[in-house]
């Protein structure tokens, strides 16, 4: 079998590589990975790289790996702090251009040939009929699944994001409940930290709202922009499909993103591995589907919680660190979940609280 994948980014990259395993595989981007714009945090836990085969220890990491985490610092609505300290390196910074060429070139090096050719409406048909498969990993750019009369996310995140120099631990992110919706983070890479969050509308004054309050609190010196990044992120549907008759769709494409942070490259270059098969819809579903609802299931709970009741249940989580911090899991929500729905003591003080949750709920 001949495959085509459209988009090199890393999710089309580990599709391409395990692809290339046993098919034909060419991948199609429309400019190479240097001058592609990146749009992502770029944080990414160690046991996540690990479930991609990658050893993030291993001299070829340090070519895209800028920082490594232990922990992360969340503050409630009012200012409550719940530290998270995993004792070593949890989770790492990576510069997402090294990342993204070092994917493609691994998928290369695996067999797939590479074109730097733009794949639009109007050579689309074309590309199709030459293949017996085409993976679609073109992000968050949904024009060939329009074109292809394909479903497509219909709710949307804004994300924005400043480079910037910042006072902060190197050890650890923090994240900010003061964004309707979801949180602002910190994310120390070197010299500079990425400041950014995402919103249900224009992120920016969010942004800069909270890039004053970070002044205003002195963290900020006189120098400060470095660069600035946008994008959008899809909100995971779990109704939609990844795989039409000769077609499978991965990664944003499919809307294969965690609903609690906006990360997708994990779980969606886990999904991949499966985009050339038969099954891959029953074996996405299988791999993915229950962490995506799962993280969907946390967002959609966390969305209805007044600010009040979010500093209650930042209070009840920092009397349950231990918990967290020996089952949490960035991709896996299930891990962590299960470890709370397994300690008397989380749940008997979760009950107590259940009433002003549930009014929350029933309110919105």
């Amino acid at each position: 079998m001949n495959i085509s994948v459209i988009g090199a980014g890393p999710i089309g990259s580990i599709a391409a590589r395990w692809c290339a395993q046993g098919h034909d595989t060419v991948i199609y981007e429309i400019q190479k990975n240097d001058a592609r714009r990146v749009q992502c945090s770029g944080l990414l836990s160690r046991s996540g790289l690990e479930r991609l085969g990658i050893n993030p220890y291993s001299s070829a990491s340090k070519r895209f790996i800028k920082n490594s985490v232990r922990g992360a610092r969340i503050y409630s609505p009012s200012g409550k702090l719940l530290e998270i300290n995993g004792g070593r390196d949890k989770a790492f910074v990576l510069d997402r251009r090294e990342f993204d060429n070092y994917l493609l070139e691994k998928a290369m090096d695996s067999g797939a040939a590479f074109i730097n050719e733009k794949v639009d409406a109007k050579n689309l048909e074309k590309i199709r009929k030459g293949y017996d498969k085409m993976i679609l990993a073109t992000g968050t750019n949904y024009n060939l699944q329009r074109a292809l009369k394909i479903n497509i996310p219909q709710r949307f995140l804004y994300g924005a994001q400043y480079e910037m120099k910042l006072e902060c631990d190197s050890d650890f992110v923090e994240m900010h409940l003061n964004v309707p919706g979801f949180f602002s983070w910190i994310i120390p890479v070197g010299e500079y930290c990425r400041v950014g969050l995402c919103a249900r509308k224009n992120p920016v004054p969010y942004l800069d709202a909270f890039v004053r309050k970070l002044a205003k609190d002195g963290r900020i010196p006189k120098e400060r922009i470095a660069s600035k990044n946008f994008g959008i992120i899809p909100v995971y549907d779990p109704s939609l499909s990844a795989q039409y008759p000769g077609i499978s769709l991965v990664g944003d494409a499919a809307g294969h993103v965690k609903a609690t942070t906006g990360g997708g490259i994990i779980l969606g270059g886990v999904a991949a591995r499966y985009a050339s098969d038969e099954r891959y819809e029953k074996m996405w579903r299988r791999e993915i589907g229950r962490e995506l609802y799962m993280h969907l299931s946390v967002r959609r709970f966390l969305d209805r919680l007044s600010d009040k009741n979010l500093d209650k249940l930042i209070t009840l989580l920092d009397g349950n660190r231990d918990i967290i911090e020996n089952k949490g899991d960035m991709d896996m929500a299930s891990n962590l979940l299960y470890g709370f729905v397994k300690s008397p003591k989380f749940m008997a003080k979760l009950i107590s609280q259940a009433p002003g949750y549930f009014l929350d709920v029933i309110k919105k």
